[in-house]
């Protein structure tokens, strides 16, 4: 029987997407997970998630028996304003030459990343994510569509997919936070440190105590 005092918080929809930020995995081992800097990537237009829930149902005594739950192709599409040059070599693994330029091969192994981001509700409150590791693969963003000769401009956009695997550290994909439930100090943390560092996340003394006992 649930508890009396526990009560769920009135959702809000979304209505907003920014601070997509992207943390290099510099060493994940069974004891070890760190990442680089993190770079935010402005213009970020949509983030849709790929994964999708299924299950498996195994049958005895002439019935469903037992169902098992799992998550399929982890990980998220991204549609951005543009994919820099600078991003663009970061994702692929590739240097830029002395003047910016970049070389595009199959020989270079695209490294691994950490990514985070928010999204804004109708009630002026955030959801926080993070995907702890994944690459990028996405088309040379050097298509184009003509100008129109009269009109309004077609703003044409990047898109790119993030596909995410499960540490060696830990099984943990993906992890996010409201701020509904913070105090206006830790609502303050969080929309800066959450895009600062992979493991940072609110103490429970930034926990309004009034929503302690809420879900």
């Amino acid at each position: 029987m649930a508890n009396a005092n526990t009560v769920i918080n009135k959702p809000s929809s979304t209505i907003g997407v920014d601070k997509y930020t992207f943390f290099k995995v510099d060493k994940d081992t069974a004891t070890e997970l760190t990442y680089g800097d993190g770079y935010t990537l402005p213009g970020m237009v949509q983030i849709t998630p790929t994964d999708s829930g299924n299950s498996d149902t195994f049958d005895a005594d002439n019935n469903a028996y037992e169902v098992s739950t799992y998550i399929e192709k982890p990980g998220h599409d991204i549609e951005n304003a543009d994919i820099p040059p600078q991003v663009d070599a970061m994702w692929r693994g590739l240097e830029r030459d002395e003047v910016g330029g970049i070389a595009v091969n199959n020989k270079t192994e695209a490294p691994y990343f950490g990514v985070a981001w928010r999204t804004l509700h109708n009630d002026g409150s955030y959801r926080y994510f993070r995907t702890y590791k994944g690459k990028y693969s996405f088309a040379s963003n050097i298509g184009g569509k003509t100008k129109p000769s009269s009109g309004s401009v077609d703003h044409q956009t990047a898109k790119a997919t993030f596909t995410a695997v499960t540490p060696d550290n830990n099984d943990d994909m993906y992890y996010y936070i409201d701020d509904t439930d913070l105090t206006a100090e830790g609502k303050a943390e969080i929309a800066t440190k959450w895009f600062e560092d992979m493991k940072y996340k609110p103490t429970a003394e930034q926990l309004k105590k009034e929503q302690s006992q809420t879900v």
